[in-house]
C-alpha cells in the first residue's frame, strides 16, 4: 500500500523444477492504520494458482481500573478498557468477555455496560451496592482477529465497622446515687 493505493509486489521465478522462494513484506508497527488489512500471497504457474491470506492487525491490550476501594453497602465499578498495542483505532470486530466469581446476569445488584466508541472500547461492571459475596477474581478478555489479551483484578470487599447503640438502665432521667446499680448495654 502506497499513499492508500494497492501495491503489488511481484517476483517471477523461472527455470526451477522444485524451489522454495520467499518474498518478505515488512510493515513497521508505527505506521498508520492504512496497513491494517488482509494480505494475500498468490503463486501462479502453468498448473494453476494457490493463495494464502493473512490479516495484519495489532494485538489488543487490556487494562482494568476501579472506582476506589470496594466497601460493602456502597456503589463500586470495575472497568475493562481495550486499546490496540500500536495506539490505533479499534475498527475491527472485538469481543469483550468478563469471567467473574458470581453470575453477573443473575444478580440484580450488578449491571454490565459496554461502550463501543472507536478509540477505546470499555466494559464496566457496576455494583449497586457491592456485597462481600461479590469478592473474588474478575478477568476481562478481549479477542480480535489478530489475537487475545486479558487482565485480572482481585476484588476484596471491605466491611465497615458496624453501627453501635448504647442504652442505660435506669435511663438518664433517673438520678443515681453512690452504690445504686447501673446497667449499660452495647448493641451491634
Amino acid at each position: 500500500i502506497i499513499d492508500g493505493s494497492l501495491y503489488q509486489l511481484t517476483q517471477t521465478v523461472t527455470n526451477r523444477r522444485l524451489s522454495t522462494y520467499e518474498n518478505v513484506l515488512t510493515i513497521n508497527t508505527a505506521v498508520s492504520n492504512i496497513y491494517r488489512h488482509m494480505y494475500t500471497c498468490t503463486v501462479i504457474n502453468a498448473l494453476g494458482r494457490n493463495s494464502k491470506t493473512v490479516i495484519a492487525s495489532p494485538l489488543p491490550r487490556v487494562t482494568i481500573s476501579s472506582t476506589g476501594t470496594p466497601t460493602a453497602g456502597e456503589s463500586f465499578s470495575l472497568t475493562c478498557s481495550v486499546t490496540l498495542e500500536d495506539g490505533g483505532l479499534l475498527t475491527e470486530d472485538l469481543t469483550l468477555q468478563w469471567k467473574a466469581p458470581v453470575d453477573t446476569s443473575m444478580d440484580r445488584n450488578i449491571t454490565v455496560v459496554n461502550d463501543t466508541s472507536t478509540e477505546t472500547r470499555t466494559s464496566t461492571i457496576h455494583f449497586t451496592p457491592v456485597r462481600t459475596s461479590h469478592g473474588g477474581q474478575y478477568t476481562c478478555r478481549a479477542t480480535t482477529t489478530a489475537g487475545m489479551d486479558m487482565a485480572t483484578e482481585a476484588l476484596t470487599v471491605q466491611i465497615p465497622p458496624p453501627t453501635l447503640a448504647m442504652s442505660r438502665d435506669p435511663d438518664a432521667t433517673v438520678t443515681l446515687r453512690n452504690g445504686d446499680p447501673l446497667t449499660l448495654t452495647c448493641t451491634i
